[in-house]
């Protein structure tokens, strides 16, 4: 039987919400900055994505982008038909800081929790 505080657990990733991470190195056509959605990373998501990587492997920062970024609607927003070109053609500093916000989920705004 599982322990009563998992109840807990569960309430408390239930209450941090999406994440709003915006990025204006990427703006649309009139120069906003891409906005994407993040829910909380599990410890299981992060085993998954490091079971694959071999030895210094930074393209797991790509993986965590491609699952985890969503649009406003709750839609993904990448594939991993992605993952080739944000690979190839991203600036790094880009891709290290939106997956560190989207591992980081401890600062979500209460706008973001809707």
């Amino acid at each position: 039987m599982p322990s009563p505080i998992i109840e807990r657990v569960k309430a408390h990733r239930e209450s941090l919400g999406r994440k709003q991470i915006e990025v204006p190195e990427w703006p649309d056509d009139e120069e906003n900055p891409t906005v994407f959605f993040s829910q909380p990373i599990t410890l299981g998501e992060i085993k998954r994505w490091y079971k694959g990587i071999n030895g210094d492997d930074i393209g797991v920062l790509v993986d965590v982008i491609i699952a985890k970024a969503e649009n406003s609607d709750g839609q993904k927003v990448f594939t991993l038909e992605d993952k080739q070109p944000l690979l190839r053609t991203a600036e790094f500093s880009v891709i290290s800081r939106i997956a560190g916000e989207m591992i980081d989920h401890s600062e979500v705004d209460d706008i973001a929790k809707n």
